[in-house]
C-alpha cells in the first residue's frame, strides 16, 4: 500500500486528498496543509515509487506503469480508510491522475 499520511479534523466529515506530480512526493502540500487542517480532513499520499512509497519503486521498474495502476492504488488507500467521498487536489500528474479517478 501506498504510503499515506492523514490530519483528522474533530468536526469535519469532508476530506481532501492530495495528489502530487511525478518525481515530487506529499512533501510538496506542506504550505497547504495550515489553511485546509482547520476546515477539512486531509490525506497526502506518496504514488508508487516516490517519496515514503519508494519501497515499490521496483514495481515500477518491472511493470507497466499505467494510470490505471496509480489510480487503483489511491483507491486501495481510500477504501483501507473508509474515506467515500473525498474533494482532490492534485498539481501536474496528479491532476492527470484526479481525472482518472473521477471517470472511474
Amino acid at each position: 500500500m501506498l504510503f499515506y499520511k492523514t490530519y483528522p479534523h474533530k468536526e469535519s466529515k469532508e476530506w481532501v486528498v492530495f495528489v502530487h506530480g511525478a518525481g515530487g512526493s506529499s512533501s510538496i502540500w506542506f504550505k497547504q496543509i495550515k489553511a485546509y487542517k482547520q476546515h477539512f480532513n486531509l490525506l497526502l499520499l506518496d504514488l508508487r515509487g516516490h517519496g515514503k512509497s519508494n519501497t515499490m519503486f521496483q514495481d515500477v521498474m518491472n511493470n507497466n506503469y499505467t494510470f490505471k495502476m496509480v489510480t487503483k492504488d489511491i483507491i486501495d488507500v481510500l477504501n483501507h480508510l473508509k474515506i467515500q467521498s473525498a474533494h482532490f487536489v492534485g498539481i501536474s500528474l496528479g491532476t492527470i491522475i484526479i481525472r482518472h479517478l473521477a471517470e472511474l
